[in-house]
């Protein structure tokens, strides 16, 4: 990828948190970049670090997590030398972490009536968002929060500017939440779970809300799912995560045609299929995934993995290996170095 076409990179990112119990290292060792204007969907069961990525790239990590290594580079600010920024290297609290969370970098977070403030009306949670960002007067935010509460599809958003998150549905609350993310017409939205809890056709509809505002606004997304077919439809390129590692990236269209990861295969497996005969049992991926404090020696999903070799998957942990069509992967089954001398094929690369 050109560097003018780059937004972000993550480099070898480290968050751990340190418990009393031991240290759980929720994101341990990712790597991603994410292009202008184009979607990275990170993939994965709950547990694997998808969502604790997120609050890394914004700083948001609480005690006893922190960052303890790697770069987050973002590349969407002009300075005169022109040169990316680490955010890893920013404090959660200075001024400049706190003008580019929202303004250059928003997210949208899970369950959104939660995370929206029971006692504050949605226009004032608006208006603080959008005062904080922008140099406008009272009436100006009022009437930028009320446009952009039209924008995202609310009916009589006048009304809804006015009400508290419990007289709203939780579709609704979802709109309301994307309206405060997207205020600030940020260049890189995180989107984490943003439709969990909604029914189909509600989920549907954000779907396509957060897809079209994407295009008008011409943002990145780092869109967290352990949904399939919701990442098939939002993203460019997919990062398949397990136990806090990248163990699979590729664009969304040779993943679903061509996975490698048996962790990956395993998901597509699970996944309901049209034609299949009435009363046939799903797939499912064997198994759960591990406590971050008891991660397993050598390859993290090898107890799980039906292509396990004893003696290598169990001893040795994995690298990050390139393979062909621009495609990472993180398995003894395309390391030939690995596997001379072992009794097993090398699978095509």
């Amino acid at each position: 990828m050109a560097e003018s076409e780059l937004l972000l990179e993550v480099r070898n990112l480290k968050t751990h948190f340190f418990a009393e119990e031991g240290i759980v290292r929720a994101v341990d060792g990712v790597d991603f970049t994410v292009a202008r204007g184009k979607t990275l969907g990170v993939l994965g069961e709950s547990g694997c670090g998808k969502s604790v990525t997120g609050f890394s790239i914004l700083r948001l990590v609480q005690p006893p997590g922190r960052i303890v290594a790697g770069e987050i580079l973002y590349h969407g600010l002009h300075g005169a030398d022109n040169r990316a920024l680490d955010l890893a290297r920013c404090s959660p609290t200075s001024s400049q972490m706190q003008s580019i969370r929202g303004g250059e970098i928003a997210m949208i977070f899970q369950e959104a009536r939660t995370s929206l403030d029971p006692v504050y009306t949605v226009g004032s949670q608006l208006i603080e968002a959008i005062k904080y960002h922008q140099s406008l007067r009272q009436e100006q935010a009022k009437a930028w929060g009320v446009e952009m509460l039209r924008r995202v599809g609310l009916p009589d958003p006048e009304a809804t500017f006015n009400k508290y998150p419990h007289q709203l549905s939780g579709g609704m609350c979802q709109r309301v939440m994307i309206a405060i993310a997207l205020s600030c017409q940020p260049k890189l939205l995180i989107a984490d779970e943003p439709t969990t809890a909604l029914d189909v056709t509600t989920e549907a509809q954000v779907l396509r809300l957060i897809k079209d505002l994407q295009e008008e606004l011409g943002m990145s997304m780092i869109f967290i799912t352990h949904n399939l077919g919701v990442v098939a439809e939002m993203a460019d390129e997919i990062v398949v995560m397990y136990l806090g590692k990248v163990v699979e990236q590729t664009d969304v269209k040779a993943l679903f045609e061509d996975a490698r990861h048996p962790y990956t295969q395993a998901l597509l497996r699970s996944v309901p299929q049209i034609g299949k005969k009435s009363g046939e049992r799903l797939q499912t991926v064997p198994g759960s995934v591990p406590h971050p404090q008891n991660i397993p020696a050598g390859c993290p999903f090898h107890p799980r993995c039906p292509s396990r070799m004893p003696g290598l998957c169990d001893r040795k942990e994995p690298a990050l290996l390139p393979l062909s069509g621009n495609r990472l992967v993180r398995c003894f089954l395309y390391d030939e170095d690995a596997l001379k001398g072992a009794n097993v094929h090398v699978a095509n690369t």
